[in-house]
């Protein structure tokens, strides 16, 4: 997989910041599905997810590419997020997560490919191999760096960080929302785990967890307020999964 990484520090002295917008679908979900997409049967009949956000977006691309209608299953937030954002789409909204269980479950007893992103932990796998790219490449560019944080979703793309960068001494830090705060993508591990079948649950010791800020509005601003906090911000890595970069 050959993959340009766009990352650039806002501002002097400040964290390196992975823009995952820049990528194509404006998302890094796009690296991590296209990776999957490669294993599922040609005979699928479309794609399907409990998404309101990146996965559902890259997943919109990758159907165009390849031919797929895309259904995303997801609460009223997430609809509205979704079409703001030029998905395509068709857009299942619901009330709760066994609701939107059941919605996708129906799907793929047609012969959907539901990818299943909560407890999939092959997808883990997906995020490690374009990790590893980033990591050999964040080494090259920026050698100052020696942590990494990133928001908190459904775990694969923490998970697969650390699997590439911790064995090279790296800390790798997950960041969920506050408690009774929303954000777009993320969730808190204690109220919105899946339990033993959780993608995120044999890991749960190895990666650190930390809450944002409850003055954070958005994921990124979290991200970076996290990266100011540290003694020194110029060894974090932030990874946003859609933020673009301010300038050029």
């Amino acid at each position: 997989m050959r993959v340009v990484f766009p990352l650039s520090r806002p501002w002097p002295g400040g964290p390196v910041v992975l823009w995952g917008g820049a990528l194509p679908a404006g998302s890094l979900k796009y690296l991590t599905f296209s990776r999957y997409l490669e294993s599922v049967p040609a005979e699928a009949r479309g794609l399907v997810e409990l998404s309101g956000a990146s996965t559902a977006l890259a997943l919109d691309a990758l159907g165009r590419e390849r031919g797929l209608p895309v259904v995303a299953v997801t609460d009223a937030m997430g609809t509205a997020y979704l079409r703001s954002h030029g998905f395509g789409g068709e857009v299942r909204t619901v009330r709760g997560f066994s609701e939107a269980w059941e919605v996708a479950l129906g799907y793929e007893h047609q012969g959907w490919c539901w990818p299943r992103q909560l407890a999939n932990g092959a997808l883990v796998e997906c995020v490690e191999s374009w990790a590893t790219l980033l990591r050999d490449r964040v080494r090259d560019a920026f050698p100052d760096v020696r942590s990494v944080v990133c928001g908190f979703g459904t775990g694969a793309t923490v998970v697969g960080l650390h699997r590439a960068f911790a064995p090279l001494g790296y800390e790798v830090v997950a960041l969920q929302p506050a408690r009774g705060r929303t954000m777009s993508g993320w969730r808190r591990w204690a109220e919105q785990s899946l339990g033993e079948t959780d993608l995120f649950y044999p890991y749960r010791e190895q990666v650190t967890l930390e809450t944002a800020g409850v003055k954070c509005a958005d994921n990124l601003g979290a991200l970076l307020a996290h990266a100011r906090a540290e003694r020194r911000p110029e060894e974090v890595l932030v990874i946003s999964h859609d933020a673009r970069p301010p300038f050029g």
